[in-house]
């Protein structure tokens, strides 16, 4: 296969790794195991509901720099709680503690992959170098990639923790260049996020492949935008063919 690029970036929640399911998974457990309905959460399905939207809202804080992971790690799940309609004086400490505790412990360690990835890595895999970069925690990413099998595919894992930097800034992807022996003219950049992943990689000179399973429309620039994982490599093949001319 030639080769349109010699270096390949993915993001692994969302985009490989299927955040959603696997946490989907282990909060319905946890409902209950610890049996929130008597706390007054009223279902496990607003309970998963109400998860997504406050951790979204999080986690884009926490991208930008606007809060830290020790507040966010800390202070999730209290507000999953009050936004679930949970009677909070019910709701001690020491529970909350311990319910973020077995989040962390159980999530990192299922291993749904979102659609087409396995395919997509194995297709691609010993004809470019390959890394994560992401903005997910140091001590959970390699035990996602173990448990769900596609530890191998990589070269290298570069976390925002590790880099000083965060996605969408110019420093984790200088530290990724760094590290890897890549350069952003021959790379190109995999992701979900159209801030941190795409306009980052664009702002830094790096192609992208935004994929965008829900089709949400937007305004930006991007090199490639996808529905299926699987489309990544039509576009490759196609880019090898025209190099090739």
């Amino acid at each position: 296969m030639s080769k349109p690029y010699k270096y390949i970036f993915f993001d692994l929640d969302h985009t490989l790794w299927d955040f959603d399911s696997n946490s989907s998974e282990v909060l319905r457990e946890l409902y209950f195991t610890y049996d929130l309905g008597k706390y007054g959460i009223e279902s496990a399905d607003l309970f998963l509901e109400r998860f997504v939207q406050t951790n979204n809202a999080l986690w884009a804080k926490y991208n930008v720099g606007e809060i830290d992971k020790f507040y966010l790690r800390n202070q999730r799940f209290r507000l999953v709680f009050e936004d679930a309609g949970a009677i909070m004086t019910l709701v001690e400490e020491m529970f909350l503690k311990e319910f973020n505790k077995q989040f962390l412990h159980h999530s990192p360690r299922k291993s749904k992959l979102m659609d087409g990835a396995i395919e997509v890595l194995e297709a691609l895999h010993g004809h470019y170098k390959m890394f994560i970069i992401t903005n997910g925690f140091e001590e959970v990413q390699s035990i996602k990639m173990a448990h769900s099998k596609i530890d191998h595919y990589f070269d290298r894992i570069i976390t925002s923790e590790k880099a000083g930097f965060k996605k969408p800034f110019a420093g984790i992807f200088n530290y990724a260049m760094k590290w890897t022996g890549a350069n952003p003219e021959e790379s190109i950049m995999i992701g979900d996020n159209l801030e941190a992943d795409i306009k980052g990689a664009r702002d830094y000179g790096m192609d992208q492949i935004y994929y965008n399973p829900a089709g949400i429309a937007h305004n930006e620039s991007v090199t490639h935008e996808i529905k299926n994982l699987t489309e990544i490599l039509a576009i490759m093949d196609h880019l090898a063919a025209v190099k090739n001319g």
